[in-house]
């Protein structure tokens, strides 16, 4: 009886672990909400920062496997699939709240206004911002 209870237990945390690791989705109405905040000089919470680097995350993430699958593309097409890629408005969309969030973030982090929590997770972002200059590099 007590192994399954350790068993279950166990379970439960991994679980929970493993759903509290995945990015969040990108959410467009969220990135427009925290940008009027961010444009109207708003004060921002750490609820708020955090959400902006979730946020910052998910587009990072998407613009990263655009980058990759033209990376992948023969030479010859890839001006052609960069150039649709930039007519798109959701992709155009994503790429200014990177900016805008992003901005705000690099801003908060040099003030010293994130808490321990959100300055690892800013700090994290780091990886993303790495692969999508790498990947850019190569295109």
């Amino acid at each position: 009886m007590k192994i399954t209870r350790a068993f279950i237990l166990i379970f439960a945390l991994l679980c929970l672990a493993s759903s509290c690791s995945r990015p969040a989705s990108y959410d467009s109405e969220l990135c427009e909400e925290l940008a009027v905040k961010i444009e109207r000089r708003d004060s921002l919470s750490q609820k708020d920062y955090r959400a902006m680097i979730a946020q910052n995350e998910a587009i990072l993430i998407y613009l990263i496997e655009q980058s990759k699958k033209i990376s992948e593309e023969p030479a010859s097409d890839r001006s052609g699939s960069w150039r649709q890629l930039l007519a798109d408005p959701e992709y155009m969309e994503r790429f200014s709240n990177m900016f805008t969030l992003g901005s705000a973030l690099y801003q908060a982090d040099a003030e010293g206004r994130l808490d321990s929590e959100n300055k690892k997770l800013y700090d994290r972002l780091d990886r993303y911002n790495r692969d999508l200059a790498d990947y850019s590099d190569r295109n």
